[in-house]
């Protein structure tokens, strides 16, 4: 059985630096796609996500035990990431990949239903690319990090409320930009 956050915070105060390596390993993914949503391509995504790390490293000492770590980390990382955004250009999203649709083994599409989602795809990161940063902040944090309302609200410091009507917001220019270009 995996052990909690909590248990792996306890470790690392405690000294153990590998129950921290393994905070890190389950939590990349998640802030990477979050950050790379704010950032202007991989490489500062990345750096935004190691700067992230470092920092709740360096803050895990000073922080509160009782807070769960997730959101905490994810705060952090948008944090770093709002700085870098602020210091450098305009985001791109051009060279993310877009996501793969899950597929169950015996029903595969074929060469044009995966064209045809392929392009759909690209539509929806055209579309989200051109949502405001407040908006592109929530969709990611929702979908990409699968994170709850609560969650969300915490880590922006925004009332629950401003983070549903963002997402609903956010969610309907998306549609609309869909239905635009079918």
């Amino acid at each position: 059985m995996k052990p909690s956050d909590d248990e792996l915070v306890r470790r690392t105060l405690g000294g153990e630096t590998e129950a921290f390596d393994e905070l890190i390993e389950r939590y990349t993914p998640t802030l990477y796609r979050i950050v790379r949503r704010m950032c202007s391509d991989r490489a500062e995504a990345e750096a935004v996500t190691q700067e992230a790390f470092l920092r709740a490293w360096e803050s895990l000492p000073k922080s509160k035990s009782d807070r769960p770590f997730r959101p905490w980390l994810i705060r952090i990382g948008v944090n770093v990431a709002r700085d870098a955004v602020k210091k450098a250009r305009p985001m791109d999203f051009a060279d993310l990949p877009p996501q793969e649709p899950l597929q169950i083994a015996s029903a595969r599409p074929g060469p044009e239903e995966s064209m045809e989602e392929t392009e759909r795809l690209e539509r929806l990161a055209l579309a989200v690319q051109s949502l405001e940063p407040a908006y592109r902040m929530v969709i990611a944090m929702r979908y990409e990090a699968e994170m709850s309302y609560e969650e969300m609200a915490a880590v922006l410091k925004l009332p629950l409320n401003t983070v549903r009507t963002r997402l609903f917001r956010a969610k309907q220019e998306l549609r609309r930009a869909m239905e635009s270009h079918p």
